[in-house]
């Protein structure tokens, strides 16, 4: 979406347009589940359309840009998320599935390059596993939302250099991983 077509969207969406809430929620659905996936919430469906009614609801009150929206949205998905943690109650023992990489990106057509690109996006997920929780969130927002470190810190009210080490060692953990593994599929 062009910058000037954001803002025709978001004054019609404000104003109770249906089809512009629905371009809102297309545009920026895949990455928010994308996301509450990559966190482990064990219902992301339901995590996504918490997040999406309390956009809806909130929408009014917002101004700002694309990239604005962008954050103001995953903040609202981070916060969903730390509801759900809490209603829960318990720790999240599978933080991430091969569906994560499925909706953020499309997968080939052809059936060899798809099968490879699975075993691949396996890998991937299974070192992102490994991550510490405040990891995976900021690898998360920076990979699948695409936002700003400024931004992300805000969103996990962590200071920008905390953010910036946490991505450092969160990458330096998954290279790690991903060099085990193929150190392993050599032997």
């Amino acid at each position: 979406m062009t910058p000037d077509e954001f803002a025709d969207v978001l004054v019609a969406a404000k104003a109770g347009d249906d089809a512009a809430v629905t371009r809102l929620y297309v545009e920026a659905a895949p990455r928010v589940l994308g996301y509450v996936r990559g966190q482990g919430a064990p219902d992301p469906d339901d995590v996504v359309s918490e997040v999406f009614v309390s956009m809806v609801r909130s929408l009014r009150s917002f101004a700002g840009t694309e990239d604005d929206f962008r954050g103001w949205l995953f903040t609202i998905a981070h916060r969903r998320l730390v509801d759900d943690r809490r209603r829960r109650g318990r720790r999240l023992e599978a933080p991430v599935t091969l569906e994560v990489l499925d909706d953020v990106r499309g997968m080939g057509s052809d059936g060899e390059e798809e099968a490879i690109s699975r075993l691949h996006a396996r890998r991937v997920l299974d070192a992102v596993e490994g991550l510490t929780p405040d990891q995976r969130s900021v690898l998360l927002l920076r990979m699948v939302a695409d936002l700003p470190i400024a931004e992300i810190a805000r969103i996990v009210d962590k200071g920008e250099p905390a953010v910036k080490a946490l991505l450092r060692r969160g990458l330096a953990s998954l290279g790690r991983r991903l060099d085990d593994d193929d150190a392993g599929d050599d032997r």
